[in-house]
């Protein structure tokens, strides 16, 4: 039975639908149609939600949601392909999956989910640069912004909304039918498959805009496709145990990443009573995985940092000069200007504020419209006396973000400030 909702409980589970279902519609309609209907499933799926967003308020919400939105999806579709003409084949083949009590057999969970695979495999077309690979797969798949995306790669939104449409247009013209590799090729493309869950997580770990520090049900789903992935014997690889080793040790500090209040809580201020003894052991099981056999990946670095942070007993305890190392190591291997960063507050701790300050200088120029960049930068100078000029950096932070917990954050950080005596 449909329940009564209200417009914003409307809005909100559109809005979560949207961002966390609407690709697993798209794939499964995109199999179901095949590639060359790609971009007029995109639009019957945006209009399934529209259509959602006007009628549940009135109507109530539907028993089953996604079936709902996926019917409306379909129905448009094979409205869009009779009036072209050429939807007899397809109408027949759809017909059966519309009697009355199907939609529950049809619209599986599990079923959805591994088309999404298929299709995050599939967008990764050898065609297409691996960077627009990314941002079709996020954009399309994952439900993320263009904003987002924006900040995931650290590059502009006019830049991402042009290599979307760009992307969008070459895998059109690659191929009629969206196919998933097999064999070699499937092995080819898991490297940029986990990029793109890698980005997922980290946007559900840190999320760039609204009212809410985390969102958990993305930072789920990108630890869902990678024990998806960890299931198929060719794909069980090292790199894809470090990073769902890494993804757990992250996870396991939720609960402690803001307090009752929902203040954000820097790891220093931290309760680790609240960190998930379970998900760390959970992470510790896939690192000693990852360690068993192959190469050291970045995810394996990237494990190990976060390692360090999970097992110290308290901030003091944390190894600084060994996280330090690990950075060093990383940049080695795969130069990254978001670990380039994040090795800045480890240089602070080693030998600090003044040599840390050196090398933020040094690396400056690529994140000057990264609010983080400005965040640490403030840190250094307010431990360095600078308080007016850490003031100023606090303030160009607070320019830069767009989620509410980090503003609060930032101003309460301005509001701290006091002049040297």
């Amino acid at each position: 039975m449909a329940d009564n909702v209200t417009n914003g409980e409307s809005f909100s589970v559109v809005d979560h639908f949207f961002r966390h279902e609407s690709g697993r519609v798209i794939a499964h309609l995109t199999r179901r149609f095949g590639g060359k209907y790609f971009e007029q499933i995109e639009d019957a799926v945006q209009e399934s939600l529209l259509k959602a967003m006007q009628q549940w308020p009135f109507s109530g919400l539907p028993a089953n949601p996604t079936a709902w939105i996926v019917r409306v999806a379909q129905n448009k579709m094979l409205d869009n392909l009779r009036h072209e003409k050429i939807a007899s084949d397809k109408q027949a083949l759809l017909s059966k999956k519309d009697e009355k009590g199907s939609l529950e057999e049809v619209y599986l969970e599990d079923e959805l989910k591994d088309d999404l695979l298929k299709m995050m495999f599939a967008c990764c077309h050898p065609s297409i640069s691996m960077e627009h690979q990314v941002i079709l797969a996020l954009g399309i798949l994952s439900g993320f912004s263009k904003v987002e995306v924006a900040k995931a790669l650290l590059k502009s939104e006019e830049a991402v909304a042009k290599a979307y449409s760009r992307a969008k247009q070459k895998l059109k013209q690659s191929t009629e039918n969206f196919i998933v590799p097999v064999g070699p090729q499937l092995n080819r493309r898991v490297d940029i498959i986990l990029k793109i869950i890698y980005l997922m997580f980290n946007e559900g770990y840190n999320t760039t805009q609204g009212s809410s520090l985390i969102r958990r049900d993305l930072c789920e789903e990108a630890m869902r496709l990678t024990q998806l992935i960890l299931e198929n014997r060719l794909l069980r690889k090292p790199k894809v145990h470090a990073l769902l080793a890494l993804m757990c040790f992250q996870a396991s500090r939720f609960d402690a990443r803001v307090d009752a209040n929902g203040r954000l809580l820097t790891l220093e201020e931290q309760d680790r009573s609240r960190w998930d003894q379970e998900m760390i052991q959970k992470g510790s099981t896939h690192f000693a995985k990852a360690l068993g056999f192959g190469t050291l990946s970045d995810y394996h670095i990237q494990a190990a940092i976060a390692g360090c942070h999970c097992f110290a007993p308290d901030f003091k305890s944390t190894d600084w000069k060994r996280i330090l190392e690990l950075y060093d190591l990383q940049l080695r291997n795969n130069y990254s200007q978001v670990a380039a960063l994040n090795r800045v507050v480890a240089v602070a701790k080693v030998k600090g504020e003044k040599t840390a300050l050196d090398e933020l200088e040094k690396i400056g120029g690529s994140f000057q419209g990264y609010y983080l960049y400005y965040a640490i930068k403030a840190d250094l100078l307010k431990g360095l006396g600078s308080v007016s000029l850490a003031k100023e950096q606090l303030e160009k932070a607070l320019q830069l973000t767009r989620n509410q917990i980090e503003k609060d954050h930032l101003l309460e950080k301005i509001a701290s400030l006091k002049a040297p005596d």
